[in-house]
This record gives C-alpha cells, sequence and structure tokens, in this order.
C-alpha cells in the first residue's frame, strides 16, 4: 500500500515484478535494451514493404523464386541505407548506395574462389572504412559496399550466371530507388521535424487554452513534446553514421526554445492571451520547421507593457534569428554558384583519412581476416555469415562496439528463435508472406529505433527468404552458430585494438578541436589562402573525429548523459566553422576580408575557452561550461552578421589591391 495525502490504493500486481526486474537488471543493460521512443515515418515503412516483400509475391506466382529473392536483397540494401532525412539528401544518398552496392556486390559475385574472396572482403572493407572519413553520404554507401560483397561471396551461383545475379540485384536496388523517388508528396512528414514542431503548436495550444484545466492539460503535453523531441534528435543522433545538417538545424531551434517555452508557461500560469500576431509567428514558425523553409524575420516589439509578452516576444525573435542564421550559413548552398574547379577544391580537401581512421580500417581488415580464415577452416553450411556478422557490428562511426556485440547476440538468437517457430507452424509458400510483408515494414522503423530489434527483424526476414531458395538442415540454428561465432571473433580480436577505446576526456578533445578551428577562422576571415585548405581539413577532421566520439559515448551508459551536455557545443562550433567557410569563398569572390583587430579579437575569445577547457579537463570535470554554446554561438552570429553587413567589390580591385 502507499497513500497520496489521505488516499490509499493497492499497488498493481506487476510492480513487484517491475522492482525485481530492476534489481536483478543491471541499468546500463536496461538502458541498452530500451528501443528510441521516435515516431514512425510511415513513408520509409511503405517503401520497404514494397521492395522487399513485393518481389517475393511475384516470385510465388511466377515460379522464379531466385530472381526475385535477388531483387529483394537489392531493395534490402536500398532499405539498409535509406534513413529519414529532406527529400533531396535521401535520394543523393540512396543513389549513391546504388552505385556502390552494386559494385561491391559484383566484385563478390566474382571472386573465382573461397580464399580470392576472403582477400577481395579484406579489400573492400579497408575501402569501406577510408570511405566513411569523407562524409555521411561515402559512409553508408561504403557499408552497404562490404556488405553485399559478403553476401555476393557466399551467395549459390548454380542455377544463375555471375552477371545475371548482378543484373537482378542492380534492377532491386533501381526499384527501391524509384519507390523512394515517389514519395515526394510525403517529404514533409520526417519524424525529427514533427517531433520537434509539435513543440510549438503544443504551445500556441496552451496559450489559447480558455480554461485553467485544459492549460494544465497543455502544459503537461508540452513536456512530453519535449521529452520526445529530445530523445528523437538525440536517437537519431547516436544512430546516424556523420553529420546531418537538417538534424543540427533542429537541435539549435530546440536548444534554444527554452526562453520561448519559460515565458510562455508564466503567460499560461497568469491566464494571459499573448497578442494575435505572437501566435501567428509561433503557428509560421512551426509551418517552417516542418517543411524546411527559411522563416521571416521577426521583431520584438518595444510598446508592449506586459513583460512576460516582451519576454515571448524576444525569444522567438531570437529563436527565428538563429534558425535563419543557421540555415542561411551553410557553404553548401553556395556550391551550385563556384567553378568546376573550386568544386573540386573543396571535395579533395575533404580526403583527410587522419591517424584514427587508418586505425579504424586496420581493425576492421584484421577482424574480417579473421572471420574469414576462421569461416572457411571450420565445417560451416554458411561461413559468410560470420564475416557478415563482423562487418555489420564494427560499421564505422556506428557507436559501441561492444553495445552492438551484445545487441547483435541478442537480436540473433531472437530472430532465431521466432523464424524457427514460423517455420514448424506455418506451411511453406504463399502462407509466409504476410509475414514476410509485416517484417519488411518493420525493416526501417527497428533500424532507427534500436539495433537489436533490428538485428532480430532482418534475422528472420531473411531466414523465411532464405528457406525458399536453399535447402539446409536446421538453417535456424547454422544461422544463430555463425552469428555468434562472429560476436565470440569481436570481442576477443577487439581487445588487441582496446586503446582505441581509451579516450581523452572530452573536455581536452573539445579543447584541440577549438584550438585547431581558430587557427582555421584566423586564416578565413583574413583572407590569407597560404595554409588555409591543410587548416581546413585540420578542422573538420578534428571535428568529425570530436562528433564520432560523442556518438559513440551517446549509447554508452556510463557516459550518454555527460555527452548529451556537450552536443549542442559541437554543433554550434561546427556551424561557426561552416561560416568561416562561407567567408572564405566570399573572399576568392571579391569581398572585403574582416580587419586585423577584429579576427584577432575573435580568434583571441577562442584560444581563451580553449584554454578554460583545458584547465576543465585537468580538474577532472565532465560537464561541460554553461556558458560554452553561448559564448561559440555568439562568435558564430558575429561572423555571419559582419558577412551580411560587409559590402562587396568587383575581384579586380581587391586583387590590385593585393599586389
Amino acid at each position: 500500500m502507499f497513500s497520496v495525502g489521505a488516499v490509499t490504493r493497492p499497488r498493481p500486481w506487476w510492480s513487484g515484478l517491475l522492482y525485481l526486474l530492476r534489481i536483478v537488471v543491471p541499468s546500463w543493460l536496461r538502458r541498452m535494451l530500451r528501443p528510441a521512443p521516435i515516431p514512425v515515418d510511415w513513408s520509409r515503412v511503405g517503401v520497404a514493404a514494397l521492395g522487399i516483400a513485393g518481389p517475393q509475391a511475384v516470385g510465388l506466382a511466377s515460379g522464379r523464386i531466385a530472381e526475385t529473392v535477388l531483387l529483394s536483397l537489392g531493395a534490402l540494401c536500398i532499405s539498409f541505407s535509406d534513413l529519414t532525412s529532406s527529400y533531396r539528401y535521401r535520394l543523393r544518398r540512396v543513389g549513391l548506395t546504388v552505385v556502390l552496392g552494386g559494385i561491391g556486390f559484383a566484385l563478390g559475385v566474382h571472386a573465382p574462389g573461397p580464399w580470392v574472396a576472403a582477400g577481395v572482403v579484406v579489400t573492400v572493407s579497408v575501402l569501406s572504412v577510408l570511405a566513411s572519413r569523407m562524409g555521411d553520404l561515402w559512409a553508408a554507401a561504403g557499408t552497404q559496399m562490404l556488405t553485399f560483397c559478403i553476401v555476393a561471396t557466399g551467395h549459390p551461383a548454380e542455377t544463375m550466371s555471375a552477371a545475371g545475379q548482378l543484373w537482378w540485384f542492380v534492377a532491386g536496388e533501381l526499384m527501391a530507388f524509384a519507390l523512394i523517388a515517389a514519395t515526394w508528396p510525403f517529404r514533409r512528414t520526417a519524424p525529427a521535424r514533427q517531433a520537434v514542431a509539435r513543440v510549438f503548436d503544443t504551445t500556441v495550444r496552451m496559450l489559447t487554452a480558455e480554461s485553467s484545466r485544459t492549460r494544465t492539460d497543455a502544459r503537461q503535453a508540452l513536456t512530453r513534446a519535449l521529452d520526445e523531441a529530445h530523445d528523437t534528435l538525440i536517437t537519431v543522433t547516436a544512430g546516424a553514421t556523420a553529420r546531418s545538417r537538417v538534424h543540427d538545424r533542429l537541435h539549435v531551434v530546440l536548444s534554444q526554445a527554452t526562453p520561448m517555452v519559460e515565458a510562455s508557461v508564466a503567460l499560461a500560469h497568469a491566464g494571459s492571451r499573448p497578442p494575435e500576431r505572437t501566435l501567428s509567428t509561433m503557428r509560421t514558425l512551426a509551418r517552417c520547421v516542418r517543411s524546411g523553409a527559411t522563416p521571416p524575420p521577426s521583431r520584438a516589439t518595444t510598446h508592449e507593457t506586459s513583460t512576460a509578452v516582451r519576454a515571448l516576444e524576444q525569444s522567438l525573435a531570437g529563436l527565428i534569428d538563429s534558425l535563419r542564421t543557421a540555415k542561411l550559413a551553410d557553404p553548401t548552398e553556395l556550391d551550385d554558384n563556384r567553378d568546376r574547379r573550386a568544386r573540386f577544391r573543396a571535395w579533395r580537401e575533404g580526403l583527410a583519412v587522419g591517424r584514427s581512421g587508418w586505425l579504424l580500417a586496420s581493425r576492421m581488415a584484421l577482424c574480417l581476416a579473421v572471420a574469414e580464415v576462421v569461416g572457411l577452416a571450420l565445417p560451416l553450411e554458411q561461413p559468410y555469415w560470420v564475416a557478415l556478422t563482423v562487418a555489420l557490428i564494427l560499421k564505422p562511426n556506428s557507436g559501441s562496439v561492444f553495445a552492438r556485440t551484445m545487441l547483435r547476440g541478442i537480436g540473433s538468437v531472437v530472430g532465431v528463435v521466432a523464424a524457427a517457430a514460423l517455420l514448424a507452424l506455418v506451411p511453406h509458400g504463399w502462407w509466409l508472406l504476410p509475414f514476410m510483408v509485416l517484417l519488411a515494414a518493420l525493416v526501417p522503423d527497428s533500424l532507427s529505433r534500436h539495433y537489436g530489434l533490428f538485428t532480430g527483424v532482418v534475422t528472420c526476414l531473411v531466414l523465411l527468404k532464405m528457406v525458399q531458395v536453399e535447402s539446409i538442415p536446421a538453417l535456424p540454428a547454422v544461422r544463430l552458430v555463425d552469428s555468434l561465432l562472429g560476436c565470440a571473433i569481436l570481442l576477443v580480436v577487439g581487445v588487441l585494438f582496446s586503446p582505441l577505446q581509451r579516450q581523452a576526456p572530452l573536455a581536452r578533445r573539445f579543447a584541440a578541436a577549438v584550438e585547431t578551428v581558430s587557427e582555421y577562422v584566423s586564416l578565413s576571415l583574413a583572407g590569407v589562402e597560404q595554409g588555409r585548405s591543410a587548416a581546413r581539413r585540420r578542422s573538420y577532421r578534428q571535428l568529425s573525429e570530436l562528433r564520432t566520439a560523442l556518438r559513440q559515448r551517446l549509447v554508452e551508459p556510463t557516459s550518454a548523459s555527460t555527452a548529451e551536455q556537450w552536443w549542442t557545443s559541437i554543433i554550434v562550433l561546427e556551424r561557426l566553422v561552416d561560416g568561416a567557410t562561407e567567408r572564405a569563398i566570399h573572399i576568392e569572390r571579391g569581398d572585403e576580408a574582416f580587419s586585423l583587430q577584429h579576427t584577432q579579437r575573435i580568434v583571441s575569445s577562442m584560444r581563451s575557452t580553449a584554454r578554460q577547457l583545458r584547465e576543465l579537463a585537468s580538474t577532472g570535470t565532465a560537464e561541460p561550461p554553461a556558458t560554452l554554446p553561448d559564448r561559440l554561438a555568439e562568435l558564430g552570429n558575429e561572423i555571419n552578421e559582419r558577412q551580411r553587413e560587409l559590402p562587396g567589390r568587383p575581384r579586380k580591385r581587391v586583387e590590385a589591391a593585393r599586389r
């Protein structure tokens, strides 16, 4: 029994079971097993269901199971790479995956023998890791190149030529690409955009409520909306392969919405309704967040007598300015107006691998080499599954290897048990088709929600498909043994690379990144070309490594909360580098450089911040300074605002002045 005031009521029967589970199951394991509370992206669900399970129905009707399985395999390759984002970004991402996925499958299916295939897999693994250092698009496509290179080495080719298998696989990729292109009418239903926009919609509903009870309910709904938006963005961040500018902008909006929420709650508590123009501004902001459009500028009025209304309007104006700055200060938007030589130079500068990149490539190559040797040395029915397990767990920028290994093993057990039950209870053929459609529809949602759940879904789906074309006794048990063997190889061989897991404190790594960025900013704002390309490479490489370290700690039970506190600062610092890059581009076109005194003041502030972070690291403090994001944001806004204020000059005059 427990009491609330004078009212007592019995505990529910399941509360004791939950309490027992909290004692028995460690907190880190509970957190690792908890799925992310994110909305469902129905456009991706529909594409996966049609692309992966649709060919199965055609194969059952026509009797050409082998060909349609390859079609489904190509669609599965695209579904693994398709993530919720803007329509243009999705097409670029899956378009590159079509190319590299096809290349990987071609290399694997044309390998003449098992040992040659093993060498091909190890070589492709190094290329895939190096590709991940070139950006998120190449990271996603490189991962699928390695994954389906391994799949192709183990796919039987007795009934079909290697060229025929490749043709059907690429046809499945193109089919899935066409389905994704057809989702244009649903491009504004991205869950991350919806989650952030729901914060503003709920705030408007709270401010326009007529009764105190309705306002209380809306205030509680606002708390839930804030929590859901935060969980959605952090989950997307932890599972992403590289930087996403769309989610970065949404994170900036959400992190700077706190003053607006506080002012709105104060108004709702007092029972006051803000002016209609303020409510209209909030509705417009919600629409722009959903659609990705740039909101019109907003300025707070000065004649309002209510302090809370003034605070609300000022917070809205600052929020809109931040969003406009984040959208307009994107150097990639200037690429269309630059000549081919400048675009090639910018692309070449991004080819920075770094020491950590080569270490990750070496780890992947070593683990895959061991997996291939073990798979060929032991009498296994499907030895390529061992290497496939290793490749999927060691996917670059994917978080904690230990956590993914544990989740891979758990998901494999669950998927094998589910597949064995379906194969034992459901007749083969058409009766299995509804379950394949359901599992195919779950692939994209589980991919974004939880790695263990995703492993279970894909394992069950693949086993149901394989039983249609391969007659291997006890197929689910064979798959489970091979998957667990791959996990064991990672746990053993990964110990050799344990120094990779010993990371410096975040404060020290962030201080080094700020200092490197300050060097690049000083060259960019002053219009100095000598050494700027090398400084730009160092800055973006160090920021990429810092972001990777943050992602890995976001999924570690002991460090996730601390990493979340640093995340806003890394986003703001990256926006600052983007602004400096844009400034350098405009100087190349003939605009004025910053004055020496102005540049020195900005750089001095950044170096002072780096010194403070190093002092913080020496004390052992894990949390960042509370003022760090605001301090970096002020410097970034100063660069962007200065950029818009400076008048342009013809390039000839600038060159003449330099001479």
